[in-house]
């Protein structure tokens, strides 16, 4: 079974980003658990909504502290963000359309690369700006 293990290089040096990284990690294995089990689409369903709302929430926070610490490139930072949660938007309407009640690995995929690579470039800006990591 696929899974995310957290570990000191996806840090970014920010306690409280690192927090929710670590949270939207443990929702993305749930939801590599719950395909990777057969659940139905129920539970898929839930599943994808917490990992929609969790990283709401998170980029909330993300921005809120890229404003106060004056992190120069938040903008492109958010657009970032609003396209993940389009696409997140996209794949929930097509889960709940019915047309294929399963969660494709091309889908958890994305998913998958998606986070990796946003914490690990994008985000790691954040904490090198702050001094936060080198």
């Amino acid at each position: 079974m696929r899974t995310i293990n957290w570990n000191d290089d996806l840090s970014v040096g920010i306690a409280e980003i690192d927090e929710d990284h670590r949270h939207l990690v443990q929702y993305l294995n749930d939801l590599f658990a719950a395909c990777f089990a057969g659940q139905g689409p129920a539970v898929l369903k839930k599943t994808l909504a917490h990992v929609k709302e969790y990283t709401r929430v998170h980029f909330a926070h993300e921005e809120d502290y890229m404003r106060k610490v004056g992190f120069p490139d938040l903008q492109s930072h958010h657009e970032q963000h609003a396209e993940l949660i389009s696409e997140l938007d996209d794949l929930i309407e097509e889960f709940e359309s019915g047309a294929d009640h399963e969660l494709s690995n091309k889908t958890l995929q994305f998913l998958e690369d998606w986070l990796l690579h946003h914490i690990l470039i994008e985000d790691k800006r954040i904490g090198r700006h702050t001094g936060a990591i080198d």
